[in-house]
């Protein structure tokens, strides 16, 4: 409905949405390089999920304007495919920066004593994820407003 109501009334892009969602993710990442308690990870919790509620609930209908509504599931499909792919590849790095950071025991357990430390580069890597992500969303922008739609 969001997307409509900006379309519709205040006569914008859907793109904008996923602007503010990208500026979800990135808040969410600040707060993750920032909270050393955990009672306060649900900031980052709350602040991923809603930019993934954004996205996910816009994403459908730009692609749907963009490739036609007979082109909507297999673009759709080829698109959250790709964010399967990437979280992935995210999680595989998150796991890695954090045994590097780690001790294993005799018992084979392995633990990390460094706090933020043990994810810190992990989050820089996510961050730079979301800039790019938010580059390409400014750069969809000016190509349709340079195309001379709204």
């Amino acid at each position: 409905m969001s997307s409509d109501v900006l379309v519709k009334r205040f006569h914008s892009q859907r793109l904008w949405l996923i602007i503010f969602s990208s500026s979800l993710f990135l808040f969410a990442q600040i707060a993750a390089l920032n909270i050393a308690n955990p009672l306060h990870l649900w900031m980052v919790s709350a602040l991923t999920g809603l930019g993934y509620g954004f996205l996910f609930g816009v994403t459908p209908t730009i692609v749907s304007e963009a490739f036609g509504v007979h082109g909507l599931s297999t673009n759709w499909g080829t698109m959250t495919i790709a964010a399967v792919f990437s979280g992935n590849v995210l999680n595989l790095f998150y796991g890695r920066v954090f045994d590097a950071h780690s001790v294993r025991g005799d018992d084979g357990r392995t633990w990390c004593s460094s706090g933020l430390e043990c994810y810190r580069d992990a989050y820089w890597m996510s961050t730079a994820v979301v800039l790019i992500g938010f580059g390409i969303a400014v750069v969809g922008m000016l190509r349709i407003r340079g195309r001379g739609m709204v």
